[in-house]
């Protein structure tokens, strides 16, 4: 038995709870795709982007109502439909018909789907306004679309009718965090990996100690989450992807790729492992094996970060073409986000100027996304957004905040030597760029490449 102790945090010792030593953007993003309280060593980050501790959150809850099973979402819509039909007034049926709606989204990365989850949530609040799973469910929605602030407010409002569970806890500390209020973030997450120590909350714990430098504590708490297991299979698998991600972002490619072949293992043509596996192949330069898997990624779920990936790809080996398709479609994905109510100003500003798109309009939505929240992936954005339009000093200022906490993310440092050496510090521009390449000489087909001439300059 793991003894339960309070989150401490100083210099050694971060967060203190059920842990013997983890969202995110996600969601980062929750759709693009987005943990705390069992640690004695410095906490958090996720799942990389993402990774989403949203779509965890909803099919946690989706299991908890006891309509669905390990089909996947088709299945639990049909029954629900069934049911309503027979009973209109069926508000827990109607709950169950939302959060089956948002897992759909997630599979299909169809954002139209929202709009149907979100009615049906509705639906069973007009029926019982106290419903706690619609309240949740509409928290993790609002995650999804990247309105963290509101999210929060229904975790709150679902946290007041049932405070001993810990679902909505996690809505709320997801949003807390996403929105850069990492204090709170922390202390929301301690009480619910108190309330239940599990996939969900071990999963944020290892987020957690990831964007506060602590990898090894952030590999403990996902190893945690991988053996606790999940209400549906795709949660492990989907763990087991974050895993291979915090290896692969910290250099450990064998351990990284077992990872990625046991979520396939676990889960056939798992899309994120697939995608995952990909970088694996990047890395070790077999590119052609990399397309062909991030091919069969995007095939029927084209994540942007990923078609993102395989577009990058193609520019390093000089097919532009086959480049720009790539980026095309990205843009639309962006513009499709946008029209179902999905806030995407920090990843689509991102993407915009790190292939010279639209400066200006990226410089914008950065801005936008910069007054919004202040998590240090957005700070990181609005840094480099800023950089890619000359203004370097607030380039700088950005970036130094987006490293507050210590998170070991090479991109971020990559960031800050290209800043420093437009602003003449050259020796600090090389010290940061081969900090970049220690903790991951791969972590970009862009950047990489560049990043490793820098340094011999």
């Amino acid at each position: 038995m793991i003894k339960q102790r309070k989150i401490i945090k100083n210099s050694s010792d971060f967060f203190g709870g059920f842990f013997s030593s983890r969202y995110t953007l996600m969601m980062g993003i929750a759709l693009l795709l987005v943990a705390v309280g069992l640690l004695t060593a410095p906490l958090f980050t996720p799942t990389a982007a993402p990774a989403d501790p949203a779509v965890v959150q909803a099919g946690s809850l989706l299991a908890s109502s006891g309509t669905t099973s390990l089909g996947g979402a088709d299945l639990t819509i049909a029954n629900m439909q069934k049911r309503i039909q027979s009973n209109e007034a069926d508000y827990k049926a109607w709950a169950s018909l939302g959060l089956a709606y948002q897992q759909k989204a997630r599979e299909t990365n169809d954002p139209g789907y929202y709009g149907e989850a979100e009615k049906a949530f509705q639906k069973s609040l007009q029926i019982k306004p106290d419903d706690y799973e619609a309240l949740a469910g509409l928290g993790a929605l609002d995650l999804s679309r990247h309105n963290f602030k509101e999210a929060q407010g229904w975790g709150r409002k679902a946290v007041n009718v049932l405070p001993d569970r810990a679902y909505a806890y996690g809505v709320i500390g997801d949003g807390q965090i996403e929105m850069g209020n990492y204090d709170l973030a922390v202390a929301t997450f301690q009480k619910m990996v108190d309330l239940r120590p599990d996939l969900s909350s071990y999963s944020r714990v290892s987020y957690a100690r990831e964007l506060y430098g602590d990898v090894p504590g952030a590999i403990d708490a996902m190893q945690r989450a991988v053996a606790a297991g999940g209400p549906v299979t795709e949660n492990t698998a989907w763990c087991r992807v974050q895993l291979g991600t915090i290896y692969f972002n910290s250099n450990k490619l064998p351990e990284a790729e077992k990872m990625y072949n046991e979520a396939l293992a676990t889960y056939p043509n798992y899309l994120h492992a697939q995608a995952g596996l990909a970088q694996v192949m990047w890395s070790q330069g077999k590119t052609d094996e990399a397309i062909k898997l991030y091919k069969q990624s995007v095939a029927n779920v084209p994540l942007p970060q990923y078609v993102t990936a395989l577009g990058d790809i193609y520019t390093s080996i000089g097919d532009n073409k086959a480049a720009k398709e790539q980026y095309d479609l990205v843009g639309y994905i962006y513009t499709l986000f946008e029209k179902n109510g999905v806030n995407v100003n920090m990843e689509e500003s991102l993407f915009l100027a790190d292939h010279d798109m639209d400066l200006v309009g990226a410089l914008q939505k950065a801005e936008v996304a910069g007054r919004e929240r202040q998590d240090v992936h957005t700070l990181d954005t609005l840094a480099w957004v800023r950089y890619k339009n000359g203004r370097y000093d607030d380039a700088l200022k950005a970036e130094k905040s987006a490293m507050c906490l210590g998170t070991q993310n090479a991109l971020f440092y990559y960031h800050l030597g290209m800043i420093q050496n437009k602003l003449g510090q050259t020796d600090e521009a090389r010290k940061s760029v081969q900090k970049a390449l220690d903790i991951n000489p791969y972590f970009s087909p862009l950047y990489s490449p560049q990043a490793a001439a820098f340094v011999k300059q």
